[in-house]
């Protein structure tokens, strides 16, 4: 399976499996499915998107490109901020939403300079909700562009000013939405 046809797969995974509401803050009218329930949440839907068109953008800023495989995720879709597995992706709309994966790695004062200085792009947050960023480590790269997931201590950076690595999450991109396409389906978190 080529890297297309693998995030092709993971999207129609995340779209036919059970998906927690979303706050209509979060997610663009464009995403919505169905009407408002529970003082304005939605259910929403990852979309093929073909004029997606700041990711190049984005990515002259990064020191390095992002891997081969969220790149076909984030040049191809649009999304609003979910949970999968231990993670929340964050969002992909061209938006400037608070959970926007662009406003993360590239615009955040704090954090995204001191992560982009040392070689690590924000793309997600754990589903615990603790801020600790979660990050490409663009410094270790693979054969084929790929890179390490690492959870990064929010309290170093913002107190000290040093990135400290406090866990590898999955080898690559790739392996994650790998191993979330070998996973049983889960049930919607309360």
């Amino acid at each position: 399976m080529n890297t297309d046809e693998l995030i092709d797969a993971f999207v129609r995974k995340v779209n036919h499996s059970p998906r927690r509401r979303i706050r209509e803050e979060d997610v663009p009218r464009t995403l919505r499915e169905g009407g408002a329930e529970f003082g304005l949440y939605y259910d929403w839907t990852i979309q093929r998107f073909d004029h997606i068109n700041w990711i190049e953008s984005l990515e002259a800023k990064l020191p390095k490109p992002l891997p081969p495989s969220y790149r076909s995720l984030v040049s191809r879709y649009i999304f609003p901020a979910f949970e999968v597995e231990s993670l929340i992706l964050l969002a992909n709309t061209g938006q400037t939403l608070y959970h926007e994966m662009s406003m993360a790695m590239a615009h955040n004062e704090v954090l995204s300079d001191v992560l982009l200085k040392q070689g690590y792009a924000e793309f997600a947050h754990p589903d615990t909700g603790e801020a600790d960023p979660v990050c490409f480590d663009l410094n270790r790269r693979d054969e084929s562009g790929e890179c390490p997931i690492v959870r990064i201590s929010h309290h170093g950076i913002v107190f000290s000013g040093q990135v400290r690595v406090q866990a590898e999450i999955a080898p690559s991109f790739a392996g994650f939405v790998t191993q979330y396409l070998r996973s049983e389906p889960e049930e919607v978190k309360a």
